[in-house]
């Protein structure tokens, strides 16, 4: 693909990101890459939301990588990784939170990753 051609299409890329962004009224700065520490930084609620989301995200991965694996329905891990999270959120939501400080230079995804690893293994 010659220069011109890949910088129109990412162009067009950012453009549609941008209008996407504009009409959801998501902001853009959300979806960058972030430290624990900056994530700590944010209100609460988008905080709380953030850490959902990555659990939730962990789980699914988590069940598609067994199913694959085992070459059928396994939903164990999923299980794990939710059951872990939900059993007591609030307590599990400080705990995540103190580890996310203490590891303020980090991706909060590994953070969460290393925490769901050690308690559900891989």
């Amino acid at each position: 693909m010659s220069n011109i051609n890949y910088i129109a299409r990412n162009s067009k890329v950012n453009f549609s990101a941008f209008m996407l962004a504009l009409v959801t009224g998501v902001s853009p700065s959300y979806a960058d890459a972030t430290t624990a520490g900056g994530l700590m930084e944010k209100p609460i609620a988008e905080r709380t939301m953030y850490i959902m989301g990555v659990v939730d995200g962990l789980a699914y991965a988590r069940f598609r990588k067994d199913t694959l694996a085992k070459g059928a329905r396994d939903e164990a891990g999923m299980n794990c990784i939710l059951g872990w999270f939900s059993d007591d959120s609030l307590s599990r939501l400080l705990e995540i939170e103190r580890t996310l400080a203490a590891y303020a230079d980090e991706y909060p995804i590994t953070v969460l990753a290393s925490m769901v690893k050690r308690e559900c293994g891989e």
